[in-house]
Formats: structure tokens, sequence, C-alpha cells
């Protein structure tokens, strides 16, 4: 009978084992999944900037501009700083705003030739808003571009998707290469998916500059 009530108890905790495993790895099996390249929102309908950066065009000819999800996943909890005012103009190539975490900050470049029409400052109060929101309350500027025509040079729809896949590949070889200097774990290398969250934190200053200089820089 006592042997029977310990099998029997062996068995109890075998299942419950069992059931705590799979449970672990189904956790861990969606937090791999939210960093796979198909979890990297590039909606249809949005136009998509060599800057990384966004923007949707409204029937008034005026379009909100803001970080893309490839940019904004390189750190955690950004902070945002804007470099302009309503009323400045912004030339294509030229510093819009800031993305910061810490000691870090990533500068993000117009898009555009354009008049910034309204900032949105709910960020700098809300700045989760940025990636919780990303394309309906996370856009940085409404801007009035100087040449509507303009962006009709920027990618949408599956051209968008193609290129951010690119665009994955290249901070791929960007990371294996940082990492035969010993500076960064293999870890922060997701076999093509989507930047680990707080990436650009891990990089050295000589790293960030590559990066705005490589990613988000109009050549």
């Amino acid at each position: 009978m006592t042997v029977l009530l310990l099998l029997a108890m062996i068995l109890l905790f075998l299942g419950i084992d069992y059931f705590v495993q799979r449970k672990k790895k189904a956790v861990l099996a969606a937090a791999q999944t939210t960093l796979t390249r198909s979890h990297m929102r590039v909606p249809s309908g949005i136009f998509f900037a060599p800057t990384h950066t966004w923007l949707n065009l409204f029937p008034s000819g005026n379009v909100r501009v803001g970080a893309d999800d490839f940019v904004l996943r390189m750190m955690k909890k950004p902070a945002i700083s804007f470099l302009k005012t309503p009323g400045s103009s912004a030339k294509r190539g030229e510093p819009l705003f800031q993305l910061k975490e810490g000691a870090k900050t990533l500068t993000v470049q117009s898009p555009i030739d354009g008049e910034v029409v309204a900032v949105n400052e709910d960020l700098q109060l809300e700045p989760e808003k940025m990636k919780d929101e990303l394309f309906v309350n996370g856009w940085a500027y409404t801007m009035k571009p100087q040449r509507t025509s303009e962006l009709a040079q920027f990618l949408l729809g599956e051209r968008s998707r193609a290129w951010i896949q690119q665009e994955l590949g290249r901070l791929k070889d960007f990371i294996a290469g940082s990492m035969q200097t010993g500076s960064l774990s293999p870890v922060l290398l997701q076999d093509g998916g989507a930047p680990v969250e707080g990436l650009y934190n891990e990089f050295t200053p000589e790293q960030c500059e590559k990066f705005e200089h490589e990613f988000l820089t109009i050549q």
C-alpha cells in the first residue's frame, strides 16, 4: 500500500513538472515570436523612408512623421527630444528629433523638405506611445511637404516589407562584424529577426556613430 502511494506521489510530481516545463517553453516560444521578422510593424498605406521614418499622408497634403519600428526597438524605453518647432522648416537629411535612453542618443533625420505644422508634445509626457500606438498617436511631427510628389520615391506596401527584411539582414551583418571585435554578445543576434529591444544600449560610442551613419543617414 505504501509503495503504491509512493508511486502515485511520484507520478503526480512528474505530471506537475511536465506541465510547468511545458508552460515555460510556451512562454519562451511566445517571447521569441515577438522578436521575429513577422512582427515588425510595416502596415500597408504607410510610406517608409530610408531614414527609418514613416509618413502617413492626409487628404490635406500634410503628413505625419515618426520613427519606425526598426529604430524604436533599438532602445527599450526611449524618450524624445524635438529639434524643430511649429513654423520652422526642415530639409531632407536634417536632424529632426532625437531618441534618448540613459547616456545613448539616436538622431533621426527628416525624410523630406517641408514645414513643421505641429509637434506631438504628448510624447514627452507619454513616450511609450511611440511604441504602443506607433501609427496612431506615436507620430512626432505633422509636416507640410514642400513637394508632395516627393512621397512617390518612398516605399509602400510590399516594397516596404521587402526593404525592412533587407535592413534586418544588414543589421545582422553589422552585429556579426561587431562581434568579431569581442564587444557584442552572440545572444544579441536573432537569426535575421527583429532587433532585441535595447540593443543600441550595448553599443560602444564608436558603434553608435557607425550605426547612425549606416542606417539613419541619407546617403
